[in-house]
């Protein structure tokens, strides 16, 4: 049985946190979180806890590249819990192994929901042909992914442990880019997922369950703003290439 201290660290580790272990050092394991600027007040939850769990130290360093800020970090070694790092990692990679699933709650779930799930809300409108009015499409108003980006059947068992403890039915979906697969979630699953978890997702981060419809006036200007961006990205790409 894992303690509440053990469940919390493995959490950290779902999404985007990695354990380390040296092999000259095999009774001491690190870990490593970081975070863009834009989410440092969720690195910044994180560390407060973990820290006070390692009894570590709770400094946040920048990571830059050629002066400019890429990152906010945080590593700790520790001792205590070496023994999550044989239940993480196999051959050095990170796996999600059925039996300490099983073990874990909405908190850690709610911590791999904030590091790799989102809320996405449909932009796209519908026209009445006859009064000529924009609606939006409410089966299509609002879904969830979760990018797991591992195996068929390790997807799979994370699908079932998220239903086992919301409720919330995912499908299992290919990403063509990377031939691994994620969780989709339809519009009435990703509102159960977030119902059961928003106990546990800081305010911080609280627009990874908001599932407020994008009203149907700011859409097309939203549109049009994402439109600009991917030509300005295109350009900037084809000059790249040219140099």
């Amino acid at each position: 049985m894992l303690t509440t201290d053990e469940k919390f660290l493995i959490g950290l580790v779902l999404g985007d946190g990695n354990l380390h272990r040296r092999p000259k050092w095999e009774n001491v394991t690190s870990i490593k979180l970081a975070h863009s600027p834009k989410e440092y007040k969720w690195l910044e939850w994180k560390v407060d806890r973990a820290s006070k769990i390692l009894n570590s130290s709770a400094n946040i360093n920048k990571a830059t590249n050629k002066g400019i800020l890429k990152a906010y970090q945080w590593c700790a070694g520790f001792s205590r819990f070496v023994h999550l790092y044989d239940l993480m990692y196999k051959d050095g990679k990170k796996i999600f192994c059925q039996d300490v699933l099983l073990e874990l709650g909405l908190q850690e779930l709610a911590i791999f929901w904030c590091d790799d799930g989102c809320i996405v809300k449909n932009l796209r409108v519908k026209k009445n042909p006859r009064t000529n009015k924009q609606y939006p499409n409410p089966l299509q108003e609002t879904v969830g992914n979760l990018a797991v980006y591992e195996d068929f059947d390790t997807t799979s068992n994370i699908s079932n442990w998220i239903l086992n403890l919301t409720g919330a039915k995912a499908s299992v979906k290919l990403h063509k880019k990377t031939g691994l697969y994620y969780l989709f979630f339809n519009k009435r699953s990703v509102e159960k997922l977030c119902t059961a978890i928003k106990d546990y997702v800081p305010y911080c981060m609280s627009h990874k369950i908001d599932l407020t419809p994008i009203p149907v006036s700011e859409r097309a200007r939203i549109l049009k703003e994402r439109a600009i961006r991917r030509q300005e990205r295109a350009t900037a790409s084809k000059a790249d290439d040219i140099v």
